[in-house]
């Protein structure tokens, strides 16, 4: 008989201690080829030779010889000495410009010069680096005149919240307009958010922020040694459920606010359409008489916009809007702006209707006298509202859902690419004669559905 007897494996230790058994599969490899190609004992001849690859559009490569010395390649060709550092303060690593590799140009850095000059900077990092933020300050824009000329190239013309941009910008040359742009820390960054937060709120801190972020991702592009300062965790909402909104209006609070519209002017208009229409604050605001066919309203659409409604008809009591506003018409907006502005022709009115925070503050009043104690309660609100009583009068959702011009989820979301005006149009007219009801819900208060009165 044969007696079989288990065999304890001839286990080998690892480089942590742990114990293997060879006859084991050895775990995958991180691939480091690609690593290791990047890495180069340099010489004058070798780094004149060194190209881009077909497809590559930047590559650093690392001497073997000096630690922390780059030379880095863009897509021109052109080659950047660098030398690689941690910065305690930011908690990441960060680089600085040496020089560039140009034989035969007065400005050529060699590779000894760069060795030297990457030991020197290692010496007195902290030297150099107060030097450059001091130099770069000296010869930097101000923030005004970088700001304007981002606004002029990005956003002047090419948005339609364009002059809502403007304006948030320029409330922030008070405090930073004759501040070099490349000086601005992170610490000042944080000193306005937190101003902006106190006295406008936190979500006019979140847009403000955004703002920021893109312009001065906008200057990084054409400045080498910027690099911006808003990081991650900057914003006053972290989460998205903070953002998240239940509020919708009352019955009695749709009836106080067309009652308190009253007298409001073109402010007052613009309320009632965003109810009637159910459609984001600037696309009403910037409603313009060249998007009007008859009762069709063909709302704009900007550029990486996520989708609007598109092309509405519009119910008759939105048109009875229009056409109060039609009497009074100052330029091409059908909600102008309520200020005369120091332009060509200071009698003129120029722009659409911008002036949210003090149209709202005079509503808000206005509706305290007839209501006492109603919650808070914003414009973007009225949207919320707006579909609530799509769903109470029977609409269907997914049209409703077209109407506020979001995105249709799933597999009907791709293949369905009917426009639905018809059903759309029956449902804005649906949604008109909900509100009718509820503003003659109570005998003898009907309230007015237009505003003749200009503020």
């Amino acid at each position: 008989m044969i007696v079989q007897t288990s065999r304890k494996p001839n286990l080998r230790p690892n480089l942590r201690g742990r114990m293997l058994d060879p006859q084991s599969p050895s775990p995958a490899k991180r691939d480091r080829s690609g690593e290791a190609d990047r890495h180069r004992l340099f010489t004058e001849i070798s780094i004149a030779k060194l190209r881009l690859r077909p497809g590559e559009k930047q590559v650093a490569f690392r001497d073997k010889k000096k630690q922390g010395l780059i030379l880095r390649i863009n897509g021109t060709g052109r080659k950047s000495w660098l030398v690689s550092f941690y910065d305690k303060s930011r908690g990441t690593m960060r680089t600085e410009k040496l020089g560039e590799f140009r034989p035969g140009s007065s400005d050529h850095v060699s590779l000894k010069a760069a060795r030297d000059a990457a030991d020197n900077f290692r010496a007195n990092r902290t030297t150099i680096l107060a030097e450059r933020t001091k130099n770069a300050a000296a010869r930097s824009d101000t923030f005004e005149v970088a700001a304007e000329r981002y606004l002029k190239r990005y956003v002047d013309g090419k948005r339609r919240s364009g002059p809502q941009i403007r304006k948030m910008v320029e409330k922030i040359y008070p405090v930073w307009g004759k501040k070099p742009f490349e000086s601005i820390k992170r610490s000042d960054v944080s000193s306005l958010l937190d101003d902006i937060e106190e006295t406008r709120g936190p979500r006019a801190a979140d847009v403000t922020l955004a703002t920021l972020r893109r312009m001065m991702s906008k200057y990084a592009v054409g400045h080498d040694d910027y690099s911006s300062p808003i990081r991650e965790g900057m914003a006053r909402i972290e989460s998205p459920s903070e953002r998240a909104r239940d509020r919708i209006l009352s019955d009695e609070e749709i009836r106080a606010l067309f009652r308190a519209c009253e007298g409001q002017g073109v402010f007052g208009n613009l309320a009632k359409m965003l109810l009637l229409t159910a459609q984001r604050r600037i696309k009403v605001a910037t409603m313009s008489w060249d998007d009007l066919s008859g009762d069709v309203w063909t709302i704009a659409t900007e550029e990486r916009e996520k989708g609007n409604a598109a092309r509405l008809k519009l119910p008759k009591l939105a048109i009875a809007i229009i056409e109060a506003q039609l009497e009074t018409r100052t330029n091409n907006y059908v909600f102008p702006a309520s200020f005369k502005t120091k332009r060509t022709d200071p009698t003129r009115h120029h722009g659409s209707f911008s002036a949210f925070g003090d149209g709202k503050a005079a509503l808000d009043k206005a509706m305290a006298d007839i209501m006492p104690n109603i919650p808070h309660w914003t414009l973007h609100d009225l949207r919320r509202t707006a579909r609530s009583l799509m769903s109470r009068a029977k609409v269907r959702p997914d049209i409703a859902e077209r109407v506020l011009g979001h995105a249709i989820p799933g597999v009907q979301g791709v293949y369905d690419r009917h426009a639905y005006d018809l059903e759309r149009a029956q449902a804005l007219t649906t949604l008109a004669a909900l509100i009718g009801r509820i503003l003659e819900a109570k005998a003898g208060n009907v309230v007015p559905l237009i505003c003749t009165t200009r503020s």
